[in-house]
């Protein structure tokens, strides 16, 4: 990343693509659309709700009568106006479950992770809430069965219409469309990377528009990334006395704090600031480089405490996680033998050499093992060479373009999985080189086993190293728990039939 000189006027085309700013005009008119998409969103989110509990209900209703009538089993024909309450009531409670799960809040998540379990927890809530009335109100009596098809149905086209929203607003924050627009404090190196990754990752709803610093040195300059994956060439509109110009011009909706180096009571200054011209803030801050998904805020008679969590990662969550992997890790290699057994002859027959490729990686509290992969590259190849970067790396067999697309390579990791080296879900496990290398930070993906999918595969960033994306291991060990994995197991099965696996 590198400073220039700003060139000509400031009119070139605003958007995540390119990360630059918009003209006055521009941003006039961005801002307004941004504060309309904002309004209706929750309107839009609520209607859509609505429609898809009811569906889904009605679903259920017609569902049991079809197989009913066709298979002659159930209580027998119910009555339709008793189902049009129940649904009513269902509603009710939904949307009362996704309001408390937080579901109609324009919150940053990982992946849309936390929307998806919030989806999941509320529908356990109406299941409850439907199932006991039954049971303690006599005088209430409906058929369990309608009610679990249409929990089901549920479940499955809720998950549907949130990802299609999720997709919308991922394509119109890409266009700069309903963004909340910030400014960051700090042009140094923190501030580099938090703009990189709000550009990187439009979903997450920010749009950085320039820079305010301290350091007269950057003012009237941009601040450029280099970078093929990440380009942006964002201003620095100048320092603390220039914050609510640039953000009354700029019409910006928070500012990011991020300087860490600074004394605390500069920091105090800032935020003071901001709260005199009603500047919504974020900070972040610089706990000796201690992993902040571990730091939580208590309280003391009303005085905010910095502690650290205790870890939740409790003896059943781990019988429970083995559980789902032998019976996950059985199952699958039962059903797909012949198919393995096919990818083995293939491979053997694309290329001399054996059809499995054994690597020694790191595990679980930094205990070695050997990992097993099917061989995707030829046997001349150095066993601890970098990884291909794209599809024509001349290293990879015929057949391994398609494994490694498709994921299929993994398929061996089953048998670490059954003999506890590894589990299905989990960060993904380096080589003992690398692991040499991590920090005390980097370190704390060690204490969960390693796995054969994970939150970084399924990320937008999988393309990239798997120590330099370190937060997607630290949220998944920080929020470890069955449905998480479930989650990250479903998107795996659709990245692997869209084939976004590795080159």
């Amino acid at each position: 990343m590198s400073t220039e000189e700003p060139k000509g006027n400031n009119s070139e085309n605003n958007g995540f693509r390119n990360g630059t700013v918009p003209a006055a005009n521009g941003a006039s008119r961005a801002y307004a659309l941004h504060r309309m998409v904002t309004r209706s969103y929750f309107a839009v989110q609520v209607f859509a709700d609505i429609l898809v509990i009811t569906g889904s209900m009605l679903l259920g209703y017609w569902f049991y009568h079809e197989i009913y009538f066709e298979l002659g089993v159930g209580k027998g024909e119910q009555p339709f106006e008793m189902y049009i309450r129940l649904t009513l009531i269902s509603n009710i409670i939904m949307l009362l479950a996704f309001e408390r799960q937080n579901l109609y809040r324009r919150t940053i998540s990982v992946m849309n992770i936390e929307e998806i379990k919030g989806i999941f927890k509320a529908v356990f809530i109406t299941a409850v809430v439907l199932f006991t009335a039954s049971f303690y109100f006599k005088d209430i009596s409906y058929s369990r069965l309608i009610v679990t098809y249409s929990l089901i149905f549920l479940l499955f086209f809720l998950n549907i219409e949130r990802y299609i929203f999720f997709k919308i607003f991922q394509k119109l924050h890409t266009k700069g469309i309903g963004v909340r627009r910030a400014l960051i404090y700090g042009a140094g190196e923190a501030g580099q990377m938090l703009a990189e990754r709000f550009i990187r990752s439009p979903r997450l709803g920010v749009l950085p528009i320039g820079f305010i610093d301290d350091n007269v040195q950057f003012w009237g300059k941009k601040i450029r990334s280099h970078s093929d994956e990440v380009m942006f060439k964002l201003p620095v509109f100048g320092g603390y006395d220039h914050l609510f110009e640039a953000a009354s011009e700029h019409h910006i909706d928070e500012v990011f704090i991020s300087i860490p180096s600074v004394p605390q009571t500069r920091i105090a200054e800032i935020i003071r600031h901001c709260e005199e011209i009603s500047l919504k803030f974020y900070f972040i801050p610089n706990l000796f480089d201690y992993k902040l998904q571990s730091v939580t805020i208590e309280s003391l008679d009303g005085v905010p405490l910095l502690t650290v969590k205790e870890s939740h990662i409790t003896w059943w969550y781990l019988i429970i996680k083995r559980i789902m992997d032998l019976v996950i890790a059985v199952s699958s290699l039962l059903v797909l033998s012949p198919f393995i057994i096919l990818i083995a002859s293939l491979i053997k027959k694309g290329s001399p050499g054996p059809a499995i490729f054994k690597q020694e990686r790191i595990g679980l509290n930094g205990k070695p093992f050997h990992i097993y992969k099917f061989r995707t590259m030829f046997v001349d190849t150095p066993q601890y060479a970098i990884t291909p970067e794209n599809k024509k790396d001349p290293r990879i067999t015929g057949v391994g373009h398609f494994l490694r697309r498709s994921s299929m390579d993994e398929l061996p990791q089953l048998i670490n999985v059954l003999r506890g080296e590894m589990s299905i879900v989990g960060p993904r496990p380096e080589m003992p080189f690398i692991v040499d290398t991590y920090s005390p930070i980097v370190r704390e993906r060690l204490k969960v086993k390693p796995g054969i999918t994970g939150m970084w595969q399924i990320s937008a960033d999988r393309a990239k190293q798997i120590h330099d994306n370190i937060d997607y291991d630290l949220y998944y060990i920080e929020n470890f728990s069955p449905l998480l994995d479930i989650v990250i197991i479903l998107r795996t099965f659709l990245m692997a039939i869209k084939g976004k696996g590795a080159y």
